[in-house]
């Protein structure tokens, strides 16, 4: 938890404004609902003006910069005299929360549970800069999304019987992914999306282990909960059927139907409100745009799916927010190939999997599916101008399916240990690299390219020190307590892999020499 909690709070701090996945648009979502009380609608409700002024002020990833010319390219900020960018962050520490802009929100159709939680942080601080409050939600978001999530993996661990040292190990595991903290360390709801989905998918393991009233409302309230922070949630409910189907005849039908009815109550309403006000449940601005079922299969056609599998995939390890630089593709795809034979051994084991890991892989199937579908609506929304859905969608089966591989490691006599090790020694690599090759040289100066060791080193001995300044006037932090911030990351990163990889071998050594007893 702890290297959660450090890798949280230095991304949350270092991500430049606006530089997480639409965030100024999620962050204009939770301004608009204590400034006018109200829940926002696709297509009327509009950006805060201090908002909208503080997008044009801070510098934009190109990508950003492309879709609204009115802002400036991190390139362009990065060529600025001093003065000129020392006088934009003033302007931006002048502004405060003001009336409705005329510029539409494009995410006011999101589900609202987790703008309400942060509404409150932001109207108690909204007396201070924009970036300090953005700074606070960020944190709060982060913050309690790996604790939930902690609490979600460990338990569906735990639930899934998998050995203490492979659970160890497949925490660390989720706790090195990139992708995870560029989901969770902006302003948005996928804060709450990827630790209610663990412990969602946790609470289904249990269902289907100890069928009873408990585990029924557990269940039913953990999906509502989803289903009021994310649209996706709507891919989890076939999951949960499939699980009562599983222990139909060791649970009361009444229970079962109280659960439905419980979920129905509380995260209906809001998906009635979807249908009477976009004529559709989801509320997706592919449906609000007139994207159907029809336009989806006929895009899903001339979709080339081995290109947007591989762009999801490696998007999903790592993606340099809404830059979306990339990392190392051969580092990637041997990330990809150590997980894929480790399902793979989990797959050959077919006398030792369980019912409980069964629903776990359905549930894997079935938001994949969720995503396929989603990538041929934005295809057919974009025409064409988009490789895929995001791929911070998939960091809600991070935890399952970290843990069905650490389960097929687990359970492989000879590689085991070795791969989960090998595994474990790779996502470590990547994030400490991720952080000292990637982000920080970056957001410094602009330095996106790859660099060799060599490069590094001669960068932080000469370079970084010229470009304090910079950082400090572009991250949400000081610099020098960003630089302690990857110190700590980087050495805590090392000292609990090697404590787990120890661990590791000596459970073993242990087994080993029980077998020969």
């Amino acid at each position: 938890m702890l290297l959660g909690l450090v890798n949280a709070c230095l991304y949350s701090s270092l991500l430049p404004l606006w530089e997480g996945f639409d965030e100024a648009f999620h962050y204009g979502y939770v301004e608009t609902l204590w400034q006018t009380h109200r829940l926002p609608i696709l297509g009327r409700t509009l950006l805060p003006a201090d908002v909208w002024r503080s997008f044009v002020l801070a510098p934009v990833s190109p990508i950003v910069h492309r879709w609204f010319a009115q802002t400036i390219a991190f390139s362009d900020w990065f060529s600025l005299p001093r003065l000129n960018k020392e006088q934009r962050r003033n302007d931006l520490d002048g502004l405060r929360p003001q009336p409705l802009s005329s510029v539409p929100n494009y995410e006011a159709h999101q589900a609202p549970l987790a703008y309400l939680v942060l509404g409150p942080v932001d109207w108690s601080i909204s007396g201070a800069p924009i970036r300090v409050r953005v700074l606070v939600l960020r944190l709060v978001g982060a913050l309690l999304s790996i604790i939930l999530l902690f609490l979600g993996a460990s338990a569906l661990g735990r639930s899934l019987e998998l050995p203490e040292p492979f659970l160890h190990a497949a925490m660390f595991t989720i706790f090195c992914s990139q992708m995870l903290y560029a989901t969770i360390a902006h302003v948005a709801n996928d804060w709450l999306a990827v630790g209610i989905a663990a412990l969602y998918v946790a609470s289904l393991v249990r269902l289907v282990r100890e069928p009873d009233r408990k585990s029924v409302f557990s269940a039913a309230l953990l999906l509502s909960i989803g289903l009021l922070t994310k649209a996706y949630f709507l891919a989890f409910v076939p999951p949960a059927a499939i699980a009562v189907a599983c222990v139909w005849r060791r649970i009361s039908w009444r229970t079962v139907v109280a659960g439905a009815v419980f979920v129905v109550a509380i995260a209906g309403p809001w998906y009635l409100r979807n249908l009477a006000l976009y004529g559709n449940i989801g509320g997706t601005h592919e449906e609000f745009d007139g994207i159907g079922f029809r336009q989806v299969l006929a895009a899903g056609r001339r979709i080339n799916w081995a290109s947007t599998t591989a762009f999801l995939a490696r998007g999903s390890l790592w993606t340099g927010n809404a830059s979306f630089t990339t990392f190392s593709r051969l580092t990637l795809d041997i990330v990809l190939a150590l997980l894929f034979l480790a399902i793979i051994f989990w797959a050959l084991e077919r006398r030792a999997i369980r019912p409980s890991e069964r629903i776990v892989f359905i549930t894997i199937v079935f938001f994949s599916l969720a995503v396929a579908y989603a990538s041929c609506a934005t295809f057919a929304h974009n025409k064409g101008d988009s490789p895929g859905a995001g791929p911070w969608y998939t960091q809600v089966l991070l935890a399952p399916v970290v843990m069905l591989a650490y389960l097929g490691m687990c359970r492989s006599k000879c590689f085991g240990v070795p791969l989960a090790t090998a595994t474990m020694v790779v996502w470590g690599w990547v994030l400490i690299a991720g952080w000292a090759v990637k982000l920080f040289p970056m957001y410094a100066a602009g330095d996106t390219a790859p660099m060799r060791f060599y490069q590094v080193w001669n960068w932080y001995m000469h370079a970084a020190g010229d470009h304090m300044n910079d950082l400090s006037l572009l991250a949400l932090a000081p610099a020098p307590l960003l630089y302690a911030g990857l110190i700590f990351s980087i050495i805590l990163t090392i000292v609990v892999a090697a404590t787990i990889i120890r661990g590791l071998n000596r459970n073993a050594l242990h087994v080993r020499k029980a077998r020969g007893a």
